[in-house]
């Protein structure tokens, strides 16, 4: 029987959401790195099996402009991506897009066409010179993502793409970053796919995204359930007529939930592995309590924590 794959996505950035020159700092970066690869011996205890992670390291316009060098988040903690990728794991790009104010602060702005595939193209060829080989996996920021973006991404050499969040309504970036002028809209994905898929090959190589899982919302007794969920029927065209919800390991659950939704994502048998990402180490004690979890999982089923390759093969092979 083959084990379950879990892809558990961890993004290195900036400590604050939209910094600026005051609060520029990103320890929290080093931080999920030292904590997440202390928990890899104690994961592989639950799983009995070997444990790799994903880590997406910010290396686009913004990170340089706000510390000289696109690579120093990976300059700073260069030892410790190497440990991990010596010992199995995926590191990749987690690309954002943003620019200057005319007050001088920062916004998003993934409305500017040019400025997405300039910031793609260049956090590809820092990583490259960096690290001195070719990106494979990448995850935008912000819950953006784009059909040009991903053929973007795949034509930088990106194999796999692990941004998509199956079920989330359309959202400008304006109400992500309030009071910022941030330029962009979030297209809706209430009907994304909740298996890896290959939407197209670029100059004959496989390239896959590797959506980030959710779970069938149940809260029956919320009105805004059934809301969610008709405005979900009226726009998939009655293919998807739950409302979702994002299995997010930084998210607030009361007791036993976290269990009660992995148990949800899993009854459906429609997500063949499962996804996740957070930021840095956030939150960290819900982190490590999303993990117990997916470890106490672990008794009732074969699991296995993996890179973006293995990710797809598991699932294939299924």
């Amino acid at each position: 029987m083959s084990p379950f794959p879990i892809h558990f996505a961890i993004d290195l950035e900036p400590d604050e959401r939209l910094p600026g020159e005051d609060d520029k700092s990103f320890d929290s970066a080093g931080t999920a790195l030292e904590r997440m690869l202390s928990l890899r011996s104690e994961i592989e205890a639950a799983t009995g099996a070997p444990v790799h992670f994903g880590w997406y390291v910010r290396m686009d316009r913004h990170i340089e402009a706000l510390y000289g060098d696109p690579c120093a988040i990976a300059v700073r903690y260069k030892s410790l991506l190497n440990a991990a990728a010596h010992d199995g794991d995926e590191v990749g790009l987690h690309i954002h897009v943003m620019d200057r104010r005319d007050d001088g602060g920062w916004r998003a702005n993934y409305a500017d066409e040019k400025a997405v595939y300039e910031n793609i193209r260049e956090s590809f060829g820092a990583f490259r010179s960096f690290f001195g080989r070719q990106c494979i996996s990448a995850r935008m920021g912000d819950m953006w993502t784009s059909t040009a973006a991903m053929r973007q991404i795949a034509r930088c050499g990106a194999r796999y793409d692990v941004t998509l969040e199956t079920g989330l309504r359309p959202q400008g970036l304006d109400a992500l970053y309030p009071g910022t002028n941030s330029k962009g809209w979030r297209p809706s994905l209430l009907g994304a796919p909740l298996a890896p898929f290959q939407p197209y090959a670029v100059d004959g190589k496989k390239f896959w995204v590797l959506p980030l899982s959710s779970y069938p919302r149940n809260d029956f007794h919320h009105p805004g359930m059934w809301l969610v969920s008709a405005y979900s029927s009226l726009t998939t065209g009655f293919r998807r007529c739950r409302a979702r919800k994002m299995l997010r390991p930084q998210g607030v659950y009361p007791p036993g939930a976290v269990k009660s939704a992995l148990n949800a994502a899993l009854k459906e048998g429609k997500q063949p592995g499962f996804c996740f990402a957070i930021r840095n180490f956030g939150a960290g004690d819900r982190v490590e309590a999303f993990l117990q979890a997916l470890m106490e999982m672990a008794r009732e089923k074969p699991v296995k924590f993996c890179t973006p390759e293995e990710y797809v093969r598991l699932v294939t092979a299924a």
